[in-house]
């Protein structure tokens, strides 16, 4: 009997140790583990915080066109023929080089009747600046002499006619003819010393200005006439490339009618329409990064035009090209620039794998609600209303009934729905053991 009873005792011992140990409360094994039932049941979702986002950079894309820094259209400046044209499209040209020449034979001809009739002209002027000579002085003073020797004797022939009239041994008539014979001496003698006092006076300055007046105009006609014939020539005012020959040997030209179109290729500049509220982000002398085709080189900005075109309502932004660009660059290409644009905003950056449409244009964010009697890990997704401001590759920036710090779904909206219990997956947590 003893024996019996110490089983029964040790059994008795033995099964309460047994189901005290089975049960979590220490105290029975067939209580359910409701806590890892609940885990077990919630859909594992990847969310993430909602933070306020305060501003939106993006870059923006506009197109503009590659133009040569300087571009002319050559002429000649007067009629003529065209005699030889000495190059064509698309040679490169160095500055001062001859392009083109035109008929110079009647230019010539003028030359050579201008240069006679100067030299001709300036014979006189230095004879007059030079004065009389010295025999023609002596001969006018040996002149003088001699008219004044018979105004003398013609004086003396009117007293001794007028002593013969008063002893009435002559007539009137030949006191006057006397005297006017006398009177014409003297008239005569005052003339050649007037001649002899200019001859040694020298040339009038008057005179002399008038002659150099003369050679000048011929001087000037002279360079206006080489001109002419330099300009018979079409040099080339910089180095660069001939876009466009307008013109063949044989042609008769009008004045300004264009032979050639120039254009300086070694120097491009881009030509881009930025929007005026961008500007103030590009300012002169900053470096850009510009793109033509595949090939992506730098300029700097060498000015903004202070007009708005009226059209497109942008400014045009001119960036001088570096030297150091891609050969195959050529004037009117096509070129883009990227301009950062940064602006002020209200609201909250999300992936747009957490959007998920919604009636009347809006879209909707699923916030997972913590719910009493849950786990931290554990709640259940409440549908909110958002506005979508702005997107770019992968994310959106959105504002609606939604809070900074609240947990959203951040991918796989897809496959939930509002009012299902998800568990946070990518939540650091401590799950329950099994």
């Amino acid at each position: 009997m003893k024996l019996t009873a110490t089983f029964l005792t040790l059994f008795a011992a033995v099964g309460l140790a047994g189901a005290w140990l089975g049960s979590p409360g220490g105290f029975t094994a067939d209580e359910p583990d409701a806590e890892l039932s609940e885990f077990k049941e919630a859909m594992p979702v990847e969310t993430l915080v909602l933070e306020a986002a305060t501003s939106i950079t993006r870059d923006r894309q506009f197109t503009g066109t590659l133009v040569a820094a300087r571009r002319t259209r050559l002429a000649f400046e007067r009629p003529a023929r065209l005699e030889s044209v000495n190059v064509d499209d698309g040679d490169y040209v160095q500055n001062g080089q001859v392009l083109a020449t035109i008929d110079q034979r009647q230019l010539q001809n003028q030359l050579i009747q201008l240069q006679a009739s100067r030299s001709q002209q300036a014979a006189v002027l230095a004879e007059l600046k030079a004065g009389p000579r010295q025999e023609t002085i002596a001969a006018a003073r040996a002149e003088l002499a001699a008219i004044a020797a018979d105004a003398d004797l013609q004086k003396a022939t009117l007293n001794r006619v007028e002593d013969l009239f008063q002893r009435e041994a002559t007539s009137a008539q030949a006191i006057d003819e006397a005297r006017l014979a006398w009177q014409a001496a003297a008239a005569q003698k005052d003339a050649a010393a007037r001649k002899l006092d200019e001859l040694e006076a020298g040339t009038r300055t008057e005179k002399v200005a008038a002659q150099e007046a003369l050679v000048a105009g011929i001087d000037s006609q002279l360079e206006q006439l080489q001109l002419d014939i330099s300009d018979s020539q079409l040099m080339a005012p910089f180095a660069g490339t001939i876009v466009k020959r307008m013109a063949d040997e044989g042609d008769f030209l009008n004045p300004q009618q264009p032979v050639f179109e120039l254009i300086e290729s070694d120097q491009l500049e881009a030509r881009v329409g930025v929007p005026t509220a961008l500007l103030d982000q590009l300012t002169k002398t900053d470096y850009v990064v510009l793109a033509a085709g595949t090939a992506n080189f730098t300029g700097k900005v060498k000015q903004i035009v202070p007009q708005v075109d009226v059209q497109t309502r942008t400014q045009t932004v001119v960036i001088a090209v570096d030297d150091a660009h891609p050969d195959h660059l050529a004037d009117g290409q096509l070129v883009r620039m990227a301009v950062t644009e940064k602006r002020a905003i209200d609201g909250f950056r999300v992936p747009l794998t957490s959007l998920a449409s919604a009636s009347r244009g809006l879209w909707s964010i699923y916030v997972v609600e913590q719910q009493d009697g849950f786990s931290d890990d554990v709640g259940i997704l409440k549908a909110r209303s958002v506005e979508v401001l702005h997107t770019d590759a992968d994310f959106a920036i959105v504002r609606g009934t939604v809070y900074e710090g609240e947990r959203i779904v951040a991918a796989g909206v897809h496959r939930v729905v509002p009012g299902q219990k998800v568990r946070v997956e990518n939540q650091p947590e401590e799950r329950p053991r099994s």
